[in-house]
């Protein structure tokens, strides 16, 4: 613990999780500096370790920023950025504003896609609405076969 403590310097109390969560489980295996592999993840924190990862990146905790190893496009690992361990309050703050940056942009990237989309939604909603309409209407004439 005193090395975890240690490692924490500079960093806000609001981005660090309670001790024994998931979160903070998770956090103190990045706390090593080292590369943590998707597979460890998955075997440590299950399936969704993924929703425990969200959590560390966002809002929740203040944007810890982690850096993928991709290998063929694909996550292998990830580490923790190295200035949230450097002990020095700037360098922890930069690395956290650049994430919150990077979820904006992504936010504002997936709103943009979904409006972009809304009319052609709309016109294959109308399409749906009009053939159950045409075969209710079908159907209802129809008479029952005995």
């Amino acid at each position: 613990m005193e090395t975890t403590n240690r490692l924490l310097l500079g960093i806000p109390d609001s981005a660090i999780p309670s001790n024994g969560s998931r979160p903070r489980q998770m956090l103190e295996l990045y706390l090593t500096g080292e590369q943590i592999p998707e597979q460890f993840l998955c075997d440590q924190f299950g399936r969704n370790y993924r929703s425990v990862l969200q959590r560390l990146r966002g809002d929740d905790f203040n944007f810890w920023r982690f850096i993928e190893i991709r290998e063929n496009n694909v996550i292998e690992a990830r580490y923790l950025d190295p200035r949230h361990l450097s002990g020095s309050y700037d360098l922890d703050q930069l690395a956290r504003a650049e994430r919150r940056k990077e979820l904006r942009a992504d936010s504002h990237t997936e709103a943009m896609l979904g409006a972009s989309r809304v009319q052609k939604a709309f016109e294959e909603l109308r399409k749906a609405d009009k053939e159950l309409f045409t075969l209710q209407k079908e159907n209802a004439q129809q008479k029952p076969s005995v």
